[in-house]
Formats: C-alpha cells, sequence, structure tokens
C-alpha cells in the first residue's frame, strides 16, 4: 500500500544529445557552398535575357513586315 512504484526509464539518447559531436554553423555554411559551388548551372546564350529581346524586336518586325504584304 506504501509502496509505490519508480518511474520507468528509457535509454534514449537524442541526436543532438552531445554538442562536440554536432557540426558548427561556419562547418556546415562551408559544406553547403562547397556543394552549391559544384552543382552551379551555366547559363546558355540562347535563353540569356538579351537574346531574348533581340528575338523579340525581330518577331515584331516580322509581324510589322507581313502585316503590309496582306494590306495589300
Amino acid at each position: 500500500m506504501f509502496n509505490q512504484r519508480k518511474p520507468r526509464r528509457f535509454n534514449y539518447k537524442g541526436k543532438i544529445s552531445d554538442s562536440k559531436k554536432s557540426p558548427s554553423h561556419e562547418d556546415l555554411k562551408a559544406q553547403w557552398d562547397q556543394i552549391r559551388g559544384n552543382t552551379k548551372r551555366k547559363k546558355s546564350f540562347i535563353t540569356s535575357m538579351p537574346m531574348l529581346i533581340v528575338f523579340l524586336v525581330f518577331a515584331f518586325i516580322l509581324m510589322y513586315i507581313l502585316n503590309g504584304y496582306i494590306k495589300q
């Protein structure tokens, strides 16, 4: 009656239980920069902004010229 049960204990260790083993913020940033540098894509000349603007101007000029042929 007066014997109370002790709480049950578990041997759980969290992932971030030891601060020595966890990488610091600087290490994570250096690893991110390294990974990001390896996967950087090169832009194509055809899809660059100046080339797209030139193509758009060319399309409007072509439409203007073809519209002149239709009205004649």
